[in-house]
């Protein structure tokens, strides 16, 4: 009897077998979160966390992984990170240019609160190995995705997820101007659309914009021998085209005044770069379109400068401050308020910029948002 007490106890005492003690000790974490955290507040707390971490989480377990991949968590992750109170937090800057040392492309990923460079990346893979000499252009970005195309005659043109660094190659489009057509994500396939773009349309690759479900490029607007410049405007919507003709003033320098568009408090803005009339220095003129179609909707917001060695505006930040690319490739930071020029410390031309918002949705299909669009 004394025998068997002492084996039951040595028994007892043995060691339990490593594996199937973490499985039954993750069995009770999972069985005690449940307990005490409703499923709707767990979804709450997964809503706030970044892409790179949730893609972590869907290894926790198996309901997890499906919650995360489900298209309504995706849809309310992607809504949260678009509401006001959270989407400078959830911002980010996507920056692409050469670098020195190796003339390759890189893409730089910048915080929107504090412009720290989280990280530093080659280009998807779909470009890699393309020549040196063909430049990567950034389209626009909507719901987290980015379009990329390259500058040549027939470019492939890639949809990416910078967050989940997932990439999409388009097939290409078989239809020639003007007529018009639009990509649908649902069917991966293009679709004709029963509009026709307007002669003499010129799309010049750096000047072009999109916000609120409006694509805009520049435009020669006008019958042949008289255009006007101007900007040529798409409606996803409502599949149409508009055309506005840019407001009058600081447009007709003689010593090579330029123009580029982008986007500020989500209205189509303009800047344009030349000589000032009285001081005979070069001045940023900053207009922003109240009212797509409407050239007297043109409204001019401020001058900034004169400012020296400066190459070329690259896009807003918050408080109207403006990136900006020096004459040796650096890129600033130009506060009008302040009147002060920061050197951010990034490097490389040719410099493109543009602002996105994190998302989970997935590129292989499944998961479009259909409230928001999936053109």
């Amino acid at each position: 009897r004394g025998a068997k007490t002492r084996k039951s106890r040595a028994e007892e005492q043995k060691p339990e077998n490593p594996a199937k003690s973490r499985e039954i000790k993750g069995r009770k974490a999972m069985f005690t979160t449940n307990e005490v955290l409703p499923e709707d507040l767990i979804i709450q707390i997964l809503l706030w966390l970044p892409v790179v971490s949730l893609l972590r989480f869907k290894c926790v377990c198996k309901s997890w992984c499906a919650l995360i991949n489900g298209q309504n968590f995706i849809n309310k992750h992607l809504l949260h990170n678009q509401t006001t109170s959270n989407k400078n937090r959830n911002s980010r800057f996507l920056l692409i240019q050469r670098q020195k040392s190796s003339n390759d492309h890189v893409f730089s990923k910048l915080q929107y609160e504090s412009l720290e460079i989280l990280s530093t990346q080659a280009v998807p893979s779909p470009y890699f190995g393309i020549p040196k000499h063909i430049e990567i252009n950034i389209v626009s970005s909507i719901n987290g995705l980015v379009c990329l195309d390259l500058n040549t005659l027939n470019p492939d043109i890639v949809l990416w997820n910078p967050a989940t660094n997932e990439t999409k190659v388009l097939p290409k489009s078989g239809i020639s101007y003007p007529q018009a057509e639009v990509y649908c994500s649902s069917t991966g396939s293009w679709r004709t659309v029963s509009t026709s773009a307007p002669r003499y349309f010129i799309d010049c690759c750096y000047y072009r914009t999109y916000t609120k479900g409006m694509f805009s490029w520049s435009a020669s607007i006008g019958d042949y021998p008289d255009f006007f410049p101007g900007i040529l405007s798409f409606d996803m919507s409502n599949e149409v085209f508009l055309t506005t003709t840019l407001p009058d003033g600081d447009l007709e320098e003689p010593n090579g005044t330029w123009r580029i568009f982008f986007v500020l408090n989500e209205l189509v803005s303009l800047v344009t770069f030349g000589k000032d009339r009285e001081r005979l220095e070069n001045c940023f003129y900053i207009w922003s379109l109240l009212e797509f179609g409407v050239k007297e909707s043109w409204t001019k917001l401020f001058t900034i400068g004169p400012l020296m060695g400066i190459e070329k505006p690259l896009g807003f930040w918050k408080n109207e401050s403006l990136f900006l690319r020096n004459n040796e490739g650096q890129l600033l930071l130009y506060d009008p308020l302040a009147q002060k020029i920061t050197n951010l410390q990034v490097d490389g031309r040719p410099m493109q910029m543009i602002t996105y918002v994190e998302s989970l949705i997935s590129l292989k299909g499944g998961n479009d948002l259909e409230e928001h669009g999936n053109s």
